[in-house]
């Protein structure tokens, strides 16, 4: 049975500079593309949103940020579209453009 060490072996003949690069390439590999949706899709997310807004009932965003997507929960407090943001009753703020997704949250 073989029993490869992976990097481990390999580390001690690089330099600092070469390790420092290959941690930067692993970490860019779990970076995110950002969604790209199309008309259809922006139609039935804004309805999505009018309706949680109108409704007041808890939501959970789908939003992309600074390479990663997490989910944001809550309740829509306010719509500005003249700046293009939403307002969670928190107090967090999301531009419309960082939001690909929306979904009840079922009580």
């Amino acid at each position: 049975m073989i029993r490869d060490r992976g990097n481990i072996k390999w580390t001690a003949m690089m330099l600092p500079e070469h390790v420092k690069l290959l941690r930067d390439w692993q970490e860019q590999d779990k970076y995110v593309k950002k969604p790209e949706l199309d008309e259809w899709a922006l139609q039935e997310l804004s309805e999505q949103m009018q309706l949680a807004y109108n409704q007041k009932r808890e939501v959970e965003l789908k939003v992309w940020d600074e390479k990663q997507i997490y989910k944001a929960t809550g309740v829509i407090a306010k719509l500005n579209p003249t700046n293009a943001t939403l307002h969670l009753e928190d107090g967090r703020t999301l531009p419309f453009q960082s939001i690909f997704g929306i979904s009840f949250v079922t009580d």
